[in-house]
Formats: structure tokens, C-alpha cells, sequence
């Protein structure tokens, strides 16, 4: 195939997250200084660069912890509404961090302004429309040791 055929193709915008918990299974939220919702500590995949990479990079960049490895867990596929394009966004599991983790957490003081370990219940109200309804879908997977693929979080 030609150069000009590849260059032709539709892109696709790519976002990747972290579901974190702490030692009371709470769920760590950012808050972002350009947003009006928390969400998880992640952002923009970058060019070549793998959804993996780009959540590993975001939780060192955000909230200045380093991980080793995330474990996938779900990609939801949104189409565009005329506003943003269409977008996959993946969602990876960092696991489980502990007191001593917790206190290392550094935020980068610019984009992310905060962070909470909440309770399920109550950072759902606190997210936007399309991770208030991937999120309880995302630990049901954690909760069944699988992977799920959704499209506009069905």
C-alpha cells in the first residue's frame, strides 16, 4: 500500500485511565484544572505512543507516582457527536497502593489541582456522564479477573 493511502485513513482520538484503590478500596480521582468533573488520574495517548505507555506516563506526570505495570481492563468505543470525534479510551488497573504510596503522591501542581480516595457511591456523582456509567462496569470486570469492550459504555 501506498504512503498516501495510510496518510488518507481516518485517525482516531485515544485517551488512557487508571483505576487505582487504596487499602480501604476507595478509588483514586483527580481533579483537573480545565474540567468541571473529577475523573481518573490519565489523559491523551500520545503518537506512537501504546495506551499503556500513555497511562503509565499520565500517573507518573499527575500524580507523581511511578508504576511499573497496569493491567487492562476495558476499552469503550464513543463515536462522535459532532463535538470531539470519535474516541477508544482505555482503561488500565494499577492495582492497589498503600499508606506509604499514598503519602509519595505529588500532584504536578498545574493540571491536576487535587485528589480523593472515595467510595464508589460517592465519586460516581462527581464524574462525567461517560465514566459515571464505565466505571462500576470497569470493576464488575476487576471484581470477574477479565477484560471488557464496550461502545458508548454499553
Amino acid at each position: 500500500m501506498s504512503k498516501e493511502y495510510y496518510k488518507n485513513l481516518p485517525k482516531k482520538r485515544m485517551g488512557a485511565g487508571a483505576l487505582i484503590l487504596n487499602e480501604k478500596g476507595e478509588i483514586l480521582i483527580v481533579k483537573p484544572n480545565y474540567k468541571d468533573h473529577w475523573t481518573l488520574a490519565g489523559g491523551v495517548v500520545g503518537e506512537n505512543e501504546s495506551p499503556k505507555e500513555a497511562c503509565l506516563r499520565e500517573i507518573k506526570e499527575e500524580i507523581g507516582l511511578k508504576f511499573k505495570d497496569v493491567k487492562f481492563l476495558c476499552v469503550d468505543y464513543t463515536r462522535d457527536k459532532g463535538d470531539k470525534g470519535e474516541s477508544l479510551q482505555f482503561i488500565f488497573y494499577g492495582g492497589v497502593i498503600s499508606k506509604s504510596a499514598v503519602k509519595n503522591i505529588k500532584l504536578d501542581g498545574e493540571e491536576i489541582v487535587e485528589y480523593r480516595f472515595v467510595k464508589i457511591g460517592d465519586a460516581l456523582p462527581m464524574l462525567n456522564e461517560k465514566l459515571r456509567i464505565r466505571l462500576p462496569k470497569c470493576l464488575d470486570a476487576l471484581k470477574n479477573n477479565t477484560a471488557i469492550y464496550l461502545e458508548n459504555g454499553k
